[in-house]
């Protein structure tokens, strides 16, 4: 195998393990963040997002009562991802909720649409459905597109 061939290789495992740790962080994002929600009578959160030429933020987080009047997000703390505890942070603090919310919007977008922020960009909002325990990821890619037309007379 050449070195070429050496290094790619190398690069399909370390990307295959940064999936699968950002997967791991995903699920624990998933289920740390419903309790704390759930204790504060909240139904739904929606984690808003924008982005474009090189730049994307989550742009707010609102969250919904049952009555679907928006409501302060929960002033909570939960429990921190830990991948392992040989990587120093076994004494990892905890974080609040809306940090929480808005990694998870973070990680969300970059597994399903990496380069969400680039050029033209994305726009739209991570969905929690508090009672159902669901999340549901609404993007809205953006782009420029042209039309050639060329006809000889």
């Amino acid at each position: 195998m050449t070195d070429f061939q050496a290094a790619i290789a190398e690069f399909a495992v370390r990307q295959a393990e940064r999936d699968a740790r950002e997967q791991i962080e995903i699920q624990h994002l998933k289920a740390v963040v419903i309790p704390p929600l759930r204790t504060a009578g909240i139904a739904r959160v929606e984690v808003r997002f924008d982005g474009y030429g090189d730049s994307g933020a989550v742009e707010e987080c609102i969250c919904y009562d049952a009555a679907n009047a928006s409501v302060a997000c929960p002033d909570a703390a939960v429990e921190p991802f830990r991948p392992e505890a040989s990587e120093g942070n076994a004494q990892a603090e905890a974080q609040s909720l809306a940090a929480a919310l808005e990694s998870l919007g973070c990680l969300a977008l970059e597994r399903h649409h990496p380069g969400w922020e680039l050029n033209d960009g994305a726009y739209g909002q991570l969905v929690i459905d508090v009672a159902d325990a669901s999340f549901t990821l609404d993007c809205s890619l953006r782009f420029t597109a042209s039309e050639d037309h060329s006809t000889e007379l």
